[in-house]
């Protein structure tokens, strides 16, 4: 993993964290994704089914441009939540 990456782990779970913290989220249901740098187009998004102040940075989960995990992940993902963020 690229220290770009690390780094933007950290700082998507840590805003997963803020909006817990000010109860802004939505349960499972809201959010939040990364582009990560490079030609591949990958972002980070958090694995359904966890709570906003459960995600970690090794908790999220890359994935492709068509919503699907590209490195082995024991989460899965709400495609549906990435088809707003993809479009962006």
């Amino acid at each position: 993993m690229s220290t770009a990456e690390q780094s933007l782990r950290e700082q998507l779970a840590a805003c997963y964290r803020l909006i817990a913290h000010f109860r802004m989220s939505d349960l499972i249901f809201t959010h939040i994704s990364v582009r990560l740098p490079g030609p591949e187009h990958h972002f980070l998004i958090n694995p359904y089914g966890l709570l906003f102040d459960e995600i970690t940075a090794s908790s999220l989960v890359k994935i492709d441009l068509q919503g699907r995990p590209v490195e082995p992940t024991p989460h899965p993902v709400n495609p549906a939540g990435f088809v707003i963020h993809s479009a962006i």
